[in-house]
């Protein structure tokens, strides 16, 4: 969080007239893992054809600060921050998170003909890309306060799985708005071989994200599950340091180290 807020991440998220807002997972914790993955795979890549090494140096500040991307370098064309959309885009229109009648739904309208076919095929208001102020992107993006609560109103009346068929059919980029529970335990995330169960010596089975990726068409499999708190270190400190149980009890007993939980 403390990166997030000195990286100027907070100040790009979030809705506009509203306080910095942090990202709902580590991003900058994560994002820094990967870029030393590919770091250590460019210095692996290095010693294959020249036999030596590389010192690789990762800091959390500089992964935070490469997550602002286009928005980074649009503030330093501005000469100060961008403004911020909340769920639209700041220049195709309508884009963004809209509420049906049911639900929230997901609408990328990503060019002129897309966004006639929207009107005709979706809204049923052909009227509205007849209209000059909205027959563009551009004009749509000028106008954005007159478009955008009209096309509110009209998407809030049609139930969102008449408007996702009817988008879909159009070719428009949609998707529902689901709850992460709901996304985790959905059918397209049992089909993709997502998540795994692995023993747990505690609570019997754990579940455990696969590798987003696929090499050969393959999921990679998962060899081992998470270590449990504690795990290895009665072992490597008897290995290590020669302490023995009474020991690793005493400094269990004052909360030097946490010795892994036995099974019930």
């Amino acid at each position: 969080l403390v990166i997030q807020g000195e990286a100027g991440l907070m100040a790009l998220n979030g809705e506009a007239g509203m306080p910095p807002l942090k990202f709902g997972v580590a991003v900058v914790d994560l994002v820094t893992g990967m870029y030393a993955a590919q770091a250590v795979l460019a210095a692996l890549f290095r010693r294959e054809r020249t036999g030596k090494g590389r010192l690789i140096e990762m800091a959390l500040y500089d992964s935070g600060i490469t997550v602002t991307g286009y928005y980074g370098l649009d503030a330093l064309q501005l000469g100060h921050d961008p403004e911020r959309y909340g769920n639209a885009h700041p220049s195709i229109v309508p884009y963004g998170m809209y509420e049906a009648a049911d639900g929230p739904l997901i609408i990328a309208v990503g060019n002129n003909s897309q966004f006639d076919k929207f009107c005709r095929q979706v809204i049923m208001r052909p009227d509205i890309v007849e209209d000059q102020r909205f027959s563009t992107n551009v004009n749509r993006a000028r106008n954005r306060l007159e478009l955008l609560p009209m096309l509110k109103a009209l998407i809030g009346s049609f139930p969102r799985d008449l408007l996702l068929e009817r988008l879909t059919a159009a070719g428009i980029p949609c998707g529902r708005v689901a709850g992460l529970h709901e996304a985790l335990t959905s059918e397209r995330t049992r089909r993709s071989g997502l998540l795994r169960d692995m023993p747990h010596p505690v609570v019997g089975t754990t579940p455990v994200f696969a590798p987003p990726y696929r090499l050969d068409g393959q999921r990679l499999p998962i060899r081992h599950a998470p270590p449990t708190l504690g795990e290895g270190t009665r072992e490597v400190l008897q290995r290590l340091l020669t302490l023995d149980d009474a020991q690793l009890q005493d400094l269990q007993a004052k909360g030097v180290l946490t010795l892994p939980q036995e099974p019930s």
